[in-house]
């Protein structure tokens, strides 16, 4: 008998961050939550006191748990669609607060003799600069509450339509010019009905498509297909639709949901399969990846099932991968791949402005390095949507809701 292999540390304790990452999330937020509410109540004349603030944290986050089974309902009562909203802006508003707070703790303490002499850190007279310090950290709180009121409001509806040339090794000179549209990440339901659905079909249908390729997570909820499938289908391209599968929906049970998509649409569904696509005797391979993510932020490196799909395309067909996670990119290339379309990671969703030609600094690349936008390796490219829908909060900040039009070229 062969020896077992020591265990991974480093995986185990990765394991375990993500087994209790929700509950850990659910008490910073209590955390945040009753940090930003106590300077709110300081500032109006209420000392909330240690114990105060101790007992106020228990009961906030008892209050989180009991309310998230109901946030992830079809139906939300407005309420408590407005409370989750205030306490996910309070999840960034409560690192400011005691980071204001650490720094004037800091800066007033005695300096120790050597420091102060030297000019780098002088007594402040607390008295005098104190109502100057919180009037700067209610400001900071006002743009960040601003920032997150635009951000469910004029921010969620933001669409970004990504129209971008892709250059691929070897076309055909009859694929010059096909044109893909790319969208991902619909999470149809409480947050993208049928309605809306309907005018992303139509601003879709107007791109006139040669293909569109879905790349996963068109569903939280298996019930949610037999409303939503049916408006979806109204997409048209010259060459069909192509739709592969998400980690949420495999989640909402991957059987099902593709099942759904073949009884309601006239979609085809790539689950660890191949479409070969012909235009004047010229072909594209897609390939379409099922979802195998190791937990719900990290992809598979090297997916199983992608080197005999690869290996069996048509001969001198350009090869296009669907990969619900950008991770296999690399694997992709090496194969031959010229263009990889992927999502999951939402752009992050929230970001930091790209300004000056800096790129958007986002959650998502805690996640992944391919967080959002357009990746070269060799002669392959990779495409990773923004998305159309929203995961947690409906709540967008310099992350535009996407569509992307991709026209193929040789390189």
């Amino acid at each position: 008998m062969s020896a077992c292999a020591p265990p991974n540390l480093a995986e185990t304790l990765r394991l375990g961050f993500f087994r209790v990452f929700h509950r850990v999330l659910l008490a910073v937020i209590a955390g945040c939550e009753v940090l930003v509410g106590a300077r709110i109540a300081r500032r109006l004349g209420v000392d909330v006191g240690t114990l105060g603030i101790a007992a106020a944290a228990v009961t906030v986050y008892a209050a989180n748990a009991a309310l998230v089974r109901h946030l992830r309902g079809e139906r939300r009562h407005p309420l408590l669609s407005a409370y989750a909203a205030l306490a996910f802006t309070a999840l960034f508003a409560g690192p400011f607060v005691a980071a204001a707070e650490l720094t004037w703790s800091l800066a007033a303490v005695a300096a120790p003799p050597a420091v102060r002499l030297a000019g780098l850190l002088p007594t402040i007279d607390a008295a005098q600069w104190r109502p100057v310090f919180d009037a700067a950290v209610d400001l900071g709180l006002a743009g960040i509450g601003g920032l997150f009121l635009f951000g469910y409001t004029a921010g969620r509806r933001a669409l970004d339509l990504d129209t971008r040339r892709i250059a691929i090794a070897g076309l055909p000179p009859a694929l010059a010019g096909f044109r893909i549209v790319h969208i991902s990440d619909l999470h149809l339901g409480a947050f993208l009905g049928p309605e809306e659905l309907a005018d992303h079909v139509r601003r879709i249908n107007a791109l006139a498509p040669d293909l569109v390729c879905i790349t996963g997570d068109l569903v939280d909820r298996a019930a949610t297909c037999e409303d939503a499938f049916p408006v979806l289908a109204g997409l048209t391209a010259r060459h069909g639709v192509v739709a592969i599968l998400g980690n949420h929906d495999v989640a909402a049970g991957a059987e099902a949901v593709a099942s759904a998509l073949r009884r309601l649409t006239p979609f085809t569904v790539l689950r660890d399969g191949r479409l070969d696509v012909e235009r004047d005797g010229a072909r594209l391979a897609i390939v379409g990846l099922d979802d195998l993510g190791r937990d719900w932020a990290r992809g598979v490196l090297e997916h199983p099932a992608l080197p005999a799909l690869a290996q069996g395309r048509p001969a001198g067909a350009p090869l296009i991968v669907l990969s619900h996670r950008p991770d296999c990119f690399e694997q992709a290339a090496a194969l031959g791949a010229g263009l990889v379309l992927a999502g999951h990671t939402h752009g992050g969703q929230i970001g930091l402005p790209g300004w000056l030609g800096r790129r958007v600094r986002n959650p998502a690349e805690f996640m992944t390095r391919y967080d959002r936008g357009t990746f070269r390796s060799g002669a392959a490219t990779l495409v990773v949507s923004n998305g159309l829908g929203f995961t947690g909060q409906p709540v967008r900040l310099f992350t535009p809701r996407q569509i992307g039009c991709l026209q193929l070229h040789p390189s």
